[in-house]
């Protein structure tokens, strides 16, 4: 599968032989009007956003999923609440079903992995399979392939190549890196079909960006205020669930995460998380003195995002 791509090859090698079919039919493009009049409703309210990693190679341990802890800080970074991540098999029947599931319930659904050249790789014609649409190859998807992999020895448009280009019809295909051939591919308005490979499923979505805020707009982002302290998480609890009783219709969430083993005098560090910023301080402020904290920053590889 392509999710198992070896160091040394550079992510424009994101080609890898496998056994599938070819299709010639062109591929129709879902309007990016349909997709704003999708969207419009929630830009006077929360938009939600679901997350579907799909791999037996995850749930089997072989790989250690990262990309689901990237698009939860990408999102928050755009003022979007991430309601729920699921991990499936590589079977058709779970795809369709949690994907349907998925785009019915939230704005924005995420997959991850799936689309590769081999046997395994079957996420292109699982949700094709959800929604009873054809699958068509992409010819423009097709033709990218050529210029971007010429680091790859008598490099040729294989029918296994043709199939990552091969998506559901209609699809909407969004080619966000220049540098890259691989496109995000958007069916059913809401479902952003993405690679495994988490170099690439990063870089396909800071340049998705965007295109990502022309449909849901520029809205109110996140905030996050932390507090450690070295009392022990049973001391504070009931003043936490008090204050968070109190603020919960500003939409403020307050969130308590015990060190097993306290380092630095750290027992606790309480979040609060909520749009209001000059809010968030303030309760930040207000939790502080209440268990006797101080402000907490995590290391900058944790806080990225």
């Amino acid at each position: 599968m392509t999710r198992r791509i070896i160091a040394p090859l550079s992510l424009r090698s994101f080609l890898v032989p496998a056994l599938f079919s070819s299709y010639s039919v062109p591929t129709r493009h879902i309007p990016l009007t349909a997709i704003r009049h999708l969207m419009s409703t929630s830009r006077q309210k929360d938009v939600t956003a679901a997350c579907l990693i799909i791999g037996d190679e995850i749930l089997n341990g072989k790989t250690r999923d990262s990309n689901s802890n990237f698009l939860a800080k990408y999102l928050f970074g755009l003022g979007v609440e991430l309601k729920r991540i699921e991990v499936i098999p590589d079977e058709q029947e779970d795809i369709a079903e949690t994907v349907r599931k998925l785009s019915s319930k939230y704005n924005l659904v995420f997959t991850s992995g799936g689309i590769g050249s081999t046997h395994d790789d079957i996420t292109y014609p699982s949700i094709a399979y959800a929604y009873n649409l054809p699958l068509a190859l992409h010819t423009p998807t097709a033709k990218r392939m050529g210029p971007i992999s010429t680091d790859i020895p008598n490099w040729s448009l294989t029918p296994e190549r043709k199939r990552m280009a091969t998506f559901p019809d209609p699809s909407r295909v969004v080619h966000p890196c220049d540098d890259l051939w691989v496109p995000i591919v958007i069916v059913n308005s809401n479902i952003h079909i993405l690679p495994g490979i988490p170099e690439i499923f990063e870089s396909l979505l800071n340049g998705f960006r965007p295109h990502l805020l022309e449909v849901i707009g520029r809205r109110p982002t996140f905030h996050r205020a932390q507090i450690a302290t070295s009392v022990t998480e049973g001391a504070i609890a009931a003043f936490l669930a008090g204050v968070q009783e109190r603020v919960k219709a500003e939409g403020i969430k307050i969130g308590s995460y015990p060190n097993w083993e306290p380092q630095n005098g750290v027992s606790v560090v309480v979040s609060v998380v909520g749009r209001d910023e000059a809010r968030v301080k303030e309760m930040g402020e207000e939790i502080r003195v209440g268990i006797d904290g101080w402000p907490f920053i995590l290391p900058e590889a944790e806080e990225a995002g």
